[in-house]
């Protein structure tokens, strides 16, 4: 094989792999915040409404540490107040 031919394919097999890396990061990032929305409440279908309803990404994600914050205050509270009694 050719040098030239050769270094076409090596770069079309990096290119590829790049793709299909990125494309595993993204998916690894949605399954992320999932998993986050859904351990504070949000289900799957729930996240995919608001953000079809035109929340933004961002919002989204203020919006699950917001909740996540509140969860974490009100279990602070219960835990302090289950060892006053």
């Amino acid at each position: 094989m050719p040098a030239v031919d050769q270094t076409t394919h090596t770069l079309d097999v990096l290119l590829t792999r790049l793709h299909e890396s990125h494309e595993l990061s993204v998916y690894d990032a949605i399954e992320r915040l999932v998993l986050v929305g859904e351990a504070v409440g949000f289900g799957a279908d729930a996240l995919v409404r608001m953000l079809d309803r035109g929340m933004g990404l961002e919002e989204l994600i203020e919006l699950i540490e917001s909740r996540m914050e509140c969860l974490q205050r009100a279990t602070e509270f219960a835990v302090e107040n289950k060892t006053a009694a």
